[in-house]
Order: structure tokens, then sequence, then C-alpha cells
């Protein structure tokens, strides 16, 4: 089976598909669980909020700029390396947690981390891409993405509960255990190694962009980047949010989150299927939005539950499916190159709203915040509508070309 193209028949459910899935369930859970803990610890000993800060950032600009190398390198390299490389160092820097204390250390073994988190990410995405077939591509992307939302969505609750009863140790036991049990489960999928052909086709002279980033992924990973903004600010600032509404619960938006991923994953990437991008992104943006502005009015129960059940089918559509897109623009030995490039654009989406909306926040309120990173949706419609219209005018353009030739 050559690695660089799809599988030809439409068979999604394969034992390296199903493999893949749990193996980045495993390995996103325990990668969120350090997300809320991580700065919790910092500050317990004796890490300002600045440092705090740091552990995050710090960790997605690493990962952030190796994910693009990544996605160059397992088109060249292979991706088994690239897999096994990336997991050594994630689960090694893991462990060093235990051995230092020190504020300034535990910074840059962070920074560290995000090398291999970079490395790890990037190369599953790729396998998973490698074994969806192309007519099933926003399906088995979703269902994909739905490993990575799920982990999101649970671990940080998990994490934080741990974190109240003991001490950071079990956590790092746990998220080691977590991301060993991935790794493991990776090993019984079946990568085949690059052929000569493909990797010369790969190694040509190119510019350090287009080595590096996919063209024909910026489009999808651009309104990536715009709707993972809002998402960093609801991830990082919810349990704050229900602080100052004065719900305690407010884990409750959690589970909301979750289910309509749930119930809507099934149909949503089927749909993407049969109808195109169009039938799922933009819908999908809609929710999103209107599931952020309820969400900055929130303060009962009940509109807590809508905004969730809003926000979460909108994001449960619009992120998979774009990934998938991105794919499915780019070449067939391109793809690692598209999938660092959608989720370099997804990090840093994500760190650059943590940071940024925490200074509306920090000026004005949570509410207000909410409402601001807003405008990244109302953005997002208006990138995609125009490139909507753009497609329409040049079809239609080309379908009267055609017609006058016939006449």
């Amino acid at each position: 089976m050559n690695q660089m193209k799809s599988i030809p028949q439409s068979k999604l459910w394969t034992k390296n598909f199903i493999l893949i899935v749990i193996a980045n369930l495993f390995t996103y859970q325990g990668f969120q669980m350090l997300i809320p803990t991580l700065p919790v610890y910092i500050k317990d000993i004796g890490g300002s909020d600045f440092q705090a800060s740091l552990v995050v950032s710090l960790f997605a600009l690493s990962a952030l700029i190796f994910r693009s190398i990544t996605g160059k390198a397992v088109d060249t390299a292979g991706r088994k390396p690239l897999l096994i490389i990336g997991f050594i160092i994630l689960i090694f820097f893991n462990l060093t947690f235990f051995a230092f204390s020190a504020v300034a250390l535990l910074l840059v073994l962070r920074l560290f981390q995000g090398v291999g988190w970079g490395m790890a990410s990037t190369s599953i995405a790729t396998v998973m891409s490698d074994n969806v077939p192309d007519q099933r591509r926003g399906e088995g992307t979703g269902y994909y993405a739905l490993s990575v939302i799920l982990a999101t969505s649970v671990a940080p609750i998990i994490g934080i509960a741990l974190l109240n009863h003991y001490s950071f140790n079990v956590i790092l036991i746990l998220t080691t255990v977590f991301m060993a049990i991935g790794w493991l489960i990776t090993q019984g999928v079946s990568i085949p190694k690059l052929t000569k052909q493909e990797q010369q086709k790969q190694t040509k002279k190119g510019s350090i962009w287009s080595d590096l980033f996919e063209k024909k992924a910026l489009l999808p990973s651009v309104l990536c980047f715009l709707l993972a903004v809002p998402f960093g600010g609801v991830m990082s600032f919810i349990a704050l949010y229900g602080k100052e509404i004065g719900i305690e619960s407010i884990w409750i938006y959690f589970i909301g989150h979750c289910l309509m991923i749930l119930i809507s994953r099934p149909f949503v990437g089927k749909l993407f299927d049969r109808k195109g991008h169009a039938f799922v992104v933009l819908p999908g943006a809609v929710c999103m939005l209107a599931g952020l502005i309820v969400l900055s009015f929130t303060t009962t129960i009940p509109t807590l539950v809508i905004a969730s059940i809003l926000y979460g089918f909108g994001f449960g559509s619009v992120q998979p499916s774009l990934q998938a897109w991105a794919v499915d623009r780019s070449a067939s030995d391109r793809k690692g190159a598209a999938n660092g490039t959608f989720l370099s654009f997804m990090d840093l989406g994500v760190a650059l709203g943590a940071v940024l909306l925490s200074t509306i926040a920090a000026a004005a309120s949570y509410a207000i915040m909410y409402r601001v990173s807003s405008l990244c949706m109302v953005l997002f419609l208006i990138i995609y509508g125009v490139y909507l219209l753009k497609q329409r005018r040049s079809h239609d353009q080309t379908k009267g070309q055609i017609q006058a030739v016939n006449e």
C-alpha cells in the first residue's frame, strides 16, 4: 500500500483508523489534563502570574514551530520515525517534571515538551489522513476530531478535580500513562515506509515557505485561526466566568458541549462528503456566533445550556470540516504539510486568544470578553462568504462560456 495516497476502498472503520482514533483520544487526554493544572502548580511553587501564563504560551510557541517542520518532514522522512521521536520527547519531558521544581527550569522543560507535542500530534493527524478514503474525508476527519474535542472537554474537568484532592504528581503519573498508552496503540497501526520515488519528489528544492506550509491549505487554516481565538477564551476562562456570574456548576457547559458533538458527528461528516463544506461550515459558524453571544449574557443554568448546545454543535461541525477541506485542497503527497499548516494556525489562534482575551477580561469583564471574541466569527463569516461568492461567480462564468461555445 502506498502511504502517500489515500486508501482506495470506501471502507472507513478499518483496524488502522480505529487504532488511530483511540490512540489520539488517549494522547490528547494526557496532554489536555496539563493545560489548566500546570499553571496552578507553577503558582503553588512560587511562580508569578506571568510565569504561569508562560507555561502555556511557551509550549504553544514551540509546538507551533515544530508542527510546520514536522508537516514537511513526514512527507520526506516518513510518518513512523517522526511519530516515535515525537512521543519519546513528549513522554520524557513529562517525566522530568518529577525531578525539578525550579520555575525557570520547568518553563524550559515545557518548551522542549512542546517540540514533542508538535511532532507527535502532526504525525498522528497525517497517518489519519492516509487511512481515510477521499470520498469519506469529511466523515473520517470528523470522527478523528471527535477524539480531540472529547479529550479537550473532559480532561480539564478530571485534571482540576484531581488537583483539588491530590498532589500534582498524581496528575503527572496519569498524564504520562495516558500518553504512553497512546504511543503503544500507534504501534499497532500499519504505516508503510516511503518509497525512494516519493522521497525524491518531496526533497526537490523549494522555498522555505513552500516547504513548511501548504499554500492550498491556507484559507481553511486562516478560518480555523479565527474560530480558535474565541475557542481559546472559552476553554481557558469558562471557570473564572462561572465565578463572575455566580454559577458554581459551570462544568455543565462542557457536558452540553460534548453531547452536541456526539449527536451531530455521525451526520455532519456525511453531509460534508455529499454536499460540500458550505452546507456544514456556514450553519456551524452561525451557531458558534450565536453560542458566544448567548454565553456572554448568561446568568442562569438554562441559558448556559443553550449556549453550550449552540457552540458545541457549531465547533464540532466547523473545525473538522475545515481540516478535511484543507487536506482535500492539497496534493496527496502534501498531506503532512497540509495538516501541519492547519494545526499550526489552530495552535496560534488558541494561544493568542487566551492571551489577548485575558487583557479584555481584566479591563472589563469576562462577559464583555466573550462578546468581543464573537467578532472573530463575524470576520470568519465575511471571509468565507466572499470566498463562496467568488467561487459562484467563477462557476457561472465557466458555465456561460461552455454554453456560448455549444451555441
